[in-house]
């Protein structure tokens, strides 16, 4: 097959992107409840939403490749859903052909997986039994469908219904899916430039340690919440007063001041101090090092 030449109708792209943020929430809201005869249908919601997305991002190219094999339909035919649409597979197929739109073993091997379950639960074999197969697939497939959400559809209007970020909070105490979401994102926390204080250890909205520096913002790849260096250092300094660091060059120093105590003049960003000496406390009261040594 070779891509069509005609002008893709964009309503049809997002339509579907529509319809899979439907079933994602979904998905998601069966998840928080974790009840064990639940998860079958976040497995069966989950895998329909990121089949609609993959169908989404090739309608996009050309809303006809949507339809099987070679047939022909007519407008009319599409606008009432008579037509036979293709499969996740020969989907993900046309998309590399046309796009250059790919999905690395890993996340095919989560499609498949997800698609193995819907059909075991759709032909009424219940694996409710097997409960944390389930969650690991589900939390796999919801990773997935944020990663493809984020790199396709960022900037798209969201109909009203909830941002990814949103959706990945709601999801923050899924441990099997905080660890799925984690690992995914290991090589990028590795290779970003990471605040090297342990200001950012713990992100406001999920919880998690995965904040970046991006030119002026600070974000967090795990959910995807984001806040200019230059606010977070506002709102950590004790009188609201920011400077911009010696060393690195940003927005970034906060003042710190205790009491009567020497005030302390902090970059949240690469560690510069002056003043007062800083220490920082596990939850148990032991010291630790003030700043993470492996990061730059």
């Amino acid at each position: 097959m070779t891509p069509s030449t005609g002008k893709p109708d964009y309503k049809y792209a997002f339509s579907l992107l529509r319809n899979a943020q439907v079933f994602v929430e979904s998905a998601v809201d069966y998840a928080r409840q974790d009840y064990r005869h639940q998860w079958k249908f976040a497995i069966l919601h989950l895998t329909t939403a990121l089949e609609l997305l993959l169908k989404a991002r090739l309608a996009i190219a050309d809303h006809k490749l949507l339809v099987a094999g070679k047939a022909q339909i007519t407008a009319r035919q599409f606008d009432e859903g008579d037509f036979k649409s293709v499969g996740i597979e020969e989907c993900i197929e046309r998309l590399d052909r046309t796009c250059g739109f790919s999905l690395n073993n890993h996340q095919r091997q989560v499609i498949t997986t997800l698609r193995n379950l819907r059909n075991r639960v759709a032909h009424y074999i219940d694996p409710s039994a097997d409960t944390p197969a389930l969650k690991a697939a589900a939390a796999a497939g919801l990773n997935l469908f944020i990663e493809i959400n984020n790199a396709e559809f960022r900037d798209e209007d969201r109909y009203g219904a909830r941002t990814m970020p949103e959706l990945v909070v709601d999801l923050h105490k899924y441990d099997d899916f905080v660890k799925e979401r984690l690992s995914s994102l290991s090589e990028r926390l590795h290779s970003a430039v990471r605040p090297r204080t342990r200001h950012t250890d713990e992100c406001s909205h999920c919880l998690q340690d995965a904040a970046i520096i991006i030119d002026d913002e600070v974000q967090c790849l795990f959910c995807g919440q984001g806040i200019a260096v230059r606010e977070f250092a506002e709102l950590m300094s004790d009188d609201g007063t920011v400077e911009t660091c010696p060393a690195c060059g940003r927005p970034s120093v906060a003042k710190h001041q205790r009491k009567d105590c020497e005030p302390t003049y902090e970059c949240f960003c690469c560690g510069y101090f002056r003043g007062a000496g800083l220490k920082w406390c596990d939850r148990n009261g032991a010291e630790i090092p003030r700043l993470h040594p492996v990061r730059r």
